[in-house]
């Protein structure tokens, strides 16, 4: 067997998968392709990310509020659009108003609601971080604006078949 280098490893992963008479082969590679590209661009857009003291969830928190009206969202709806655990939310916007990044407010019309609302501070913080993200590709080097719409494209009908739009 050739030796295996990063270029061809999950073509050799492949061949070995067939070898050992492995359960459909170009699933199999999809899934390790994708687990392996994920941990790749992850690395990266960390990376960038620790760079401004944020982490991945707290971009992802931050960004959100940013693209939402007012800068603020409910903490459960936060949750749901993660698809991160409402404690991990908690924790997330405790940090992020230790540093002044984030603040609770309540909402205006149901006391019982929390809002996540992103300060000053915090959209300035999240703005920076985009650029960086930017300036690496988030995450993506090398990718076209062609290819990378042509991904989204895929995913989205992994992501359809996996019941991600139901």
């Amino acid at each position: 067997m050739a030796e295996v280098g990063p270029l061809n490893s999950l073509e050799a992963t492949r061949e070995r998968w067939e070898e050992i008479g492995g359960p459909k082969p170009p699933q199999f590679i999809a899934l390790m392709s994708i687990l392996r590209a994920t941990a790749i661009v992850t690395d990266r857009v960390d990376g960038a990310l620790k760079e401004h003291g944020i982490s991945r969830t707290a971009y992802l928190v931050m960004v959100t509020l940013q693209m939402s009206p007012e800068h603020s969202r409910l903490l459960g709806q936060l949750s749901k659009a993660l698809l991160v655990h409402p404690t991990t939310v908690s924790l997330v916007i405790d940090q992020l108003q230790t540093s002044s990044l984030v603040e609770r407010q309540m909402h205006p019309s149901d006391g019982r609601a929390v809002l996540a609302h992103l300060t000053a501070k915090g959209l300035a913080r999240v703005k920076e971080a985009s650029a960086s993200l930017a300036d690496i590709n988030f995450g993506l080097i090398g990718t076209e604006t062609a290819a990378a719409e042509q991904l989204v494209y895929d995913l989205r009908g992994v992501r359809t078949r996996l019941g991600d739009f139901s």
